[in-house]
């Protein structure tokens, strides 16, 4: 396994079996069209609802993408997005459509991010560091329809290309889980804290099939001394 590391970050568009990421990060160092990493999960049923988590460290405040996952026939049909807005900065999009989320971000500051939607009442909702934000309610009755094409770093516009550099992410994404339903509120604030035992069963950050296309590194996460204590203690913002 040591050796696919090591081909991965030495090797363009390098492929490896499902990984253990726990620790490490996706590095994106340079603003391109080529820089991305794409998730190899089979998923063969529609999605009808979801929780999406991750964590980014950038200093963009320009329009970037987290998670893009688009279908054959669907474009956007399911999207982390930030948009360079100082009143509703993250937006959700489902089945094409966007729903924008109003934060205050600090752009040096370790975020994770959560996603959550459920068809049968639309309900949809962002987590931010652990907090939930006003819930919503967009795309009721509707399905995220697969074959899915999940990518990290940029925004597909096709199905599994189209990029555009100015949406490009720049910085580190890591903790990337996806289930097939939403889950509780405790569930999310364990998630937050990092507690190894919730995997999502979509993609597992722990046991991730993936590809790096182009220039992404593969490095360990930089901890605080504050995350090196009992995070229940300390609330980190990690």
């Amino acid at each position: 396994m040591a050796l696919c590391f090591l081909l991965l970050i030495s090797i363009l568009g390098a492929v490896c079996q499902a990984t253990n990421m726990d620790g490490q990060v996706f590095l994106f160092p340079n603003e391109s069209i080529v820089n991305y990493v794409t998730l190899n999960q089979e998923l063969n049923v529609p999605l009808k609802s979801f929780t999406a988590c991750l964590r980014a460290f950038t200093e963009l405040t320009r329009d970037y993408s987290l998670l893009s996952m688009n279908s054959p026939k669907r474009d956007n049909a399911l999207l982390l997005f930030h948009k360079n807005s100082p009143d509703k900065p993250i937006a959700i999009h489902v089945d094409g459509q966007e729903m924008r989320f109003r934060a205050t971000l600090n752009a040096l500051e370790r975020r994770h991010i959560c996603g959550t939607w459920d068809s049968s009442s639309g309900v949809t909702q962002l987590w931010l560091n652990g907090k939930p934000l006003a819930r919503k309610v967009m795309k009721r009755g509707a399905a995220i329809q697969t074959p899915l094409k999940m990518i990290l770093g940029q925004e597909q516009d096709s199905f599994g290309g189209t990029f555009d550099k100015n949406q490009s992410f720049l910085g580190e994404i890591g903790d990337v889980h996806v289930w097939d339903h939403v889950l509780s509120p405790a569930d999310i604030q364990q998630v937050f804290l990092n507690n190894k035992h919730l995997n999502g069963n979509v993609i597992s950050w722990r046991d991730l099939p993936f590809e790096i296309n182009g220039d992404v590194l593969i490095e360990p996460v930089q901890k605080g001394v504050c995350e090196d204590q009992a995070l229940t203690a300390c609330q980190c913002k990690i």
